[in-house]
């Protein structure tokens, strides 16, 4: 396979190319000077820090557009014009500049998705169940725990119980079928910070298994946003589970419980 049909080669040859269309928008201001204003070209596309041939492509159509409206402009100034002339290369510069938006909202999202990608890059679709998986069985590990651990009435309701209630009248035989009522010093224990973290690690986990069916499906740019908030579900979860953080969020929802 020679040089040229590699994808380096290829994108060399794209840039080349876009370098030779751009350089004559430059020779006017170049003396005619051809090898200054490739440079120019050169220079200007090397601002846009353009990665891959996409964004290159975009950036290309930016520096064009741009120039083009100046142009535009420039012409409809001159004393000789008129008025329709004017008009006319005024409402297309105002064209000009929204296709160059346009194309430059493109490119930076095209620079977001390249970041994004970059993060995940590596990051198969086994290697995420995987860590799913951990993040479960720490949740089954933290649950398992929790129910071997007894849990306690607190001392001032034990100490202090209340009096017995009156013996009830006899119902009517038509209402005896239905449930009897908790006896009246039944005790609600509180939930624990334990059994709150615990409670948002199982639901993370359990977020992060669906997106990670849906993975499938998705572009690579939304494929590796959604690896990144997986992983990030299981390093939640997995720090729940395990104890180590205490949310304050979840500090204040236990203290609304125990109210």
């Amino acid at each position: 396979m020679s040089a040229s049909k590699t994808p380096d080669g290829l994108a060399c040859l794209l840039a080349n190319l876009i370098i030779s269309l751009l350089a004559p928008m430059f020779l006017w201001s170049c003396k005619g000077d051809v090898l200054l204003a490739r440079r120019a070209a050169v220079e200007t596309l090397g601002a846009y820090c353009a990665v891959g041939n996409l964004s290159l492509i975009r950036a290309a159509k930016i520096v064009a557009f741009d120039l083009a409206t100046l142009s535009s402009l420039s012409l409809s100034m001159f004393d000789d014009t008129s008025t329709v002339l004017a008009l006319r290369l005024r409402g297309n510069a105002v064209s000009l500049d929204r296709a160059a938006e346009r194309n430059r909202l493109a490119f930076e999202q095209d620079r977001r998705d390249g970041v994004i990608v970059a993060k995940a890059a590596g990051v198969t679709d086994e290697d995420v169940r995987a860590a799913v998986k951990e993040a479960q069985n720490q949740v089954r590990q933290a649950q398992a725990r929790m129910q071997a651990e007894p849990q306690t009435a607190p001392r001032a309701q034990a100490a202090a119980p209340p009096p017995p209630a009156p013996a009830p009248a006899a119902a009517p035989i038509n209402e005896r079928q239905h449930a009897a009522p908790p006896p009246a010093n039944a005790v609600r224990l509180p939930a624990t910070d334990e059994q709150w973290k615990t409670a948002w690690a199982g639901a993370m986990t359990q977020v992060a298994e669906e997106m990670t069916a849906e993975l499938a499906g998705l572009s690579p740019a939304e494929r590796a946003a959604e690896v990144i908030r997986i992983q990030a579900l299981n390093r939640s979860a997995t720090a729940l589970a395990s104890g180590t953080v205490t949310p304050s969020y979840l500090n204040a929802a236990s203290v609304a419980e125990r109210r």
